[in-house]
């Protein structure tokens, strides 16, 4: 499932060609993603409007429209979304179609139909059912540790799992979270209120460092995962722990273990995470 990196990526490069694009029509192949399409209302709020940026809210791309409307998508466990410049022949997966005024298109491809592509009208966001319960963004200067520490201090859920809890802290996931946690040295099974402030600040520092890093080598390419571009991401191979399973830890030499938390596999290096002592 692409994860805050490879959403990132894709808005990154959807920014820096969509804005001032007009939409003068669409198409809507399929609309049985996770949460139907609604062409109509997505005709009303889209046809005609101009492209004014791309922004991101936790794995959610919102695509700011002219007149305060929004195109809300997620993308789901296998969704892409392509910007084409020249004709090119459809996908079975090509499911929803932008075509602008210039001739180009981007196209919504989802293989398994878990995404979704949604028309929000205007002032819509700000109290928008999917997103008015997440948590703070990682990456935002506002996120302080002193936060995350007094929300976790008395919480007794494993630190992994509430890293990839969206209501706690948006956009980790498991891979991220499993790598984190790593440079951390932090244990992944350690309770949350057994972290100190000092080890919250540690652990916001290698999540930011993390995510950062995978942003720059354009998303974690583990199945199917493209940019808006069709390129995939390489940040696999700088993984650490994630999928290593039985390999030696490239800091220590030791075997690299796996576990299973709230149906995830979770990887780890026993001799450098050990378990937390209170700061």
């Amino acid at each position: 499932m692409p994860e805050l990196p490879e959403v990132e990526t894709i808005r990154r490069a959807l920014e820096a060609n969509l804005p001032g694009r007009k939409i003068v029509d669409l198409h809507v192949r399929d609309p049985r993603l996770r949460w139907p399409v609604d062409e109509t209302r997505l005709r009303q709020l889209a046809v005609f409007e101009t492209v004014r940026c791309i922004e991101r809210r936790s794995k959610y791309l919102l695509i700011q429209l002219g007149r305060e409307s929004a195109i809300l998508l997620h993308l789901g466990m296998s969704g892409s979304l392509l910007l084409l410049t020249e004709p090119t022949p459809l996908d079975k997966h090509d499911h929803v179609i932008f075509d602008f005024e210039d001739g180009s298109e981007l196209r919504f491809r989802d293989p398994r139909r878990f995404g979704m592509v949604e028309a929000v009208q205007p002032g819509g966001l700000r109290d928008h059912p999917r997103l008015v319960n997440l948590g703070p963004e990682p990456l935002a200067r506002s996120t302080r540790p002193e936060k995350l520490f007094a929300r976790a201090s008395r919480l007794q859920r494993p630190v992994k799992n509430l890293l990839m809890d969206a209501g706690f802290l948006v956009g980790v996931g498991n891979i991220y979270a499993n790598e984190a946690l790593f440079h951390a040295g932090i244990h992944p099974q350690t309770a949350a209120s057994e972290l100190g402030l000092d080890e919250w600040r540690l652990l916001l520092r290698c999540v930011r460092r993390v995510l950062r890093k995978a942003i720059a080598a354009g998303g974690t390419t583990l199945n199917d995962f493209v940019n808006s571009n069709g390129e995939t991401g390489y940040f696999q191979l700088s993984l650490a722990v994630y999928g290593r399973e039985g390999e030696r830890c490239k800091r220590c030499g030791g075997e690299i273990q796996r576990i299973v938390q709230v149906g995830r596999s979770t990887f780890f290096c026993a001799n450098c995470q050990t378990p937390s002592i209170t700061s």
